[in-house]
């Protein structure tokens, strides 16, 4: 690269990173429920409250008391990133993410460059990602999309890379790391490994020296597993594989068993992987490729094929494309094939910059174009794209999560007023754990008595209903239906619209 462009580098750095401060900055609390798990886990790991959880979102691991185990479904390096600044504001523990993403943009910049040999190419690039589309309001959010889009691209980049052993080690290190972020960045190691072949390096030494990187990084955590559970890897996530329904990773003493997944029915089982690799297509077009430059990533992929890092990354996003449809059917069009995608977004929109170049070269010869001035309008108009569909991103989820879970703050108020030692049942309980510091429970989904039986056993006080209460609980939530463990409470009227607080007797 010449020195030009190794220039560019820290200016398109500083950009990304002032865009993406001042982006965090109208995000002053968690939006949502997975951004709130990671910020209180963080916070816990702030107050020398180690991996553990005084609240439950789920029932998979089915434990007998809060606080439990923590960082059984979901891995915790996001959290660690974050607790650091968890002593200050929901801003403070964005920064280390803001500069993480901030990164990302190099990284397509550079891609870009090594297979176009063009800087305006590589800015593109780098702008695309800068802005993209869906993924723009989630990159400063104390959660898996930065660090994992970073860990992630540099791993099968550097897989798809000439490396001295010291190298593969390094790499097998990033991949450890890129798991302890998320369950499924185990599969960027085979990635990895098939590597070895595409380049014509001795497989087996290569091998040995990624999986001993690996396990450096991953060894404590696997450690601390079999510790806590008995097992390296948690068993909970893998439960999701048996759901029948999305909403039944809130059931409450269920069996998923490969057994009650078969009574489903093969016909319904069929069925749901149709509608999952469906939706996981749409996802990939809008989320990827937003929308308007999927031809021009399909004609980039393909000409870069044999380019080892671009030819691991397709591979990568057929495997998880495959694994989020066909293995985990409902939470991979709920998120997780969003959240997984984000590693091979720099590769994406590097090879459609690429395709934008091909395409405007064949149409110039035959509508006798100016090729390089028809190819930086195409670019520059990608680019303005990119920016819309940003914008439309960001309007349409920052105002939400603006004001997400107020009436958790006023619950809190009136708890310390009325119980401060309170066990509650809400829909998010990160979220309210977060806001008030008191033990919550998620509100299962079944009927009534299941929520009793859930509120028995884990002292639960009060039940707080909101728009998101499960369908065998409207009645609830209405007020057309009553038991009389439950009493409603005319305190709830102050929580605000669209909640009902009932106390359990």
């Amino acid at each position: 690269m010449n020195k030009p462009a190794v220039r560019d580098l820290p200016i398109l750095f500083t950009i990304s990173l002032a865009l993406r401060l001042l982006t965090a900055a109208f995000i002053p609390r968690p939006g949502y429920m997975d951004t709130a798990y990671y910020a209180a886990g963080a916070r816990l790991l702030a107050q020398g409250k180690g991996f553990t959880e005084p609240f439950l979102w789920h029932y998979l691991d089915d434990p007998a008391s809060l606080p439990h185990p923590g960082f059984l479904y979901w891995m915790p390096l996001p959290s660690i990133l974050a607790a650091p600044f968890a002593v200050g504001s929901f801003y403070a523990m964005q920064i280390p993410f803001a500069a993480l993403s901030a990164a990302l943009p190099l990284v397509s910049y550079r891609l870009a460059c090594a297979c176009t040999g063009s800087r305006r190419n590589g800015w593109l690039a780098g702008l695309i990602t800068l802005f993209s589309g869906f993924f723009f309001p989630y990159w400063t959010l104390p959660e898996t999309f930065a660090p994992f889009a970073l860990l992630g691209s540099l791993s099968l980049w550097m897989a798809g890379t000439e490396l001295k052993p010291g190298g593969q080690f390094l790499l097998g290190v990033l991949i450890g790391l890129a798991h302890m972020t998320r369950a499924d960045g185990i599969l960027v190691l085979p990635v990895a490994i098939l590597g070895l072949p595409l380049l014509r390096r001795p497989a087996l030494p290569g091998a040995v020296a990624i999986a001993a990187g690996y396990l450096v990084a991953m060894s404590p955590w696997l450690l601390r597993n079999m510790l806590t559970t008995g097992s390296p890897l948690s068993p909970v996530g893998m439960a999701t594989i048996w759901l029948t329904d999305y909403d039944d990773l809130f059931c409450y003493q269920c069996t998923l068993s490969p057994r009650t997944y078969l009574s489903w029915g093969w016909a319904n089982i069929l069925r749901s992987k149709l509608w999952a690799a469906a939706l996981n297509l749409e996802r990939f077009l809008a989320e990827e490729c937003l929308v308007f430059l999927f031809p021009f990533v399909a004609a980039g992929l393909y000409r870069l094929r044999r380019r080892p890092p671009f030819a691991l990354a397709t591979i990568y996003l057929l495997a998880i494309y495959l694994v989020h449809s066909l293995v985990f059917t409902f939470p991979g069009p709920r998120g997780s094939f969003f959240h997984a995608g984000a590693v091979a977004l720099p590769f994406v929109t590097a090879a459609g910059v690429s395709g934008i170049d091909a395409a405007v070269l064949w149409s110039g010869r035959k509508r006798r174009w100016h090729v390089g001035q028809a190819q930086r309008i195409f670019g520059v108009a990608a680019v303005v794209l990119a920016v819309l569909v940003s914008g439309h991103a960001a309007v349409g989820t920052l105002p939400r999560w603006y004001n997400a879970d107020t009436a958790y703050d006023r619950l809190g108020r009136w708890l310390a007023r009325e119980d401060r030692e309170a066990t509650v049942m809400v829909a998010n309980p990160p979220a309210f754990w977060y806001h008030t510091g008191h033990p919550a429970v998620v509100v299962p989904n079944g009927d009534v008595e299941t929520l009793l039986a859930a509120a028995t056993r884990y002292n639960v006080r009060y039940v707080l209903l909101d728009d998101n209460t499960p369908e065998p609980l409207r009645g609830l939530y209405t007020g057309v239906a009553a038991h009389p463990r439950l009493r409603r409470l005319a305190a709830g009227a102050d929580m605000g619209d669209g909640v009902v607080l009932y106390a359990v007797e």
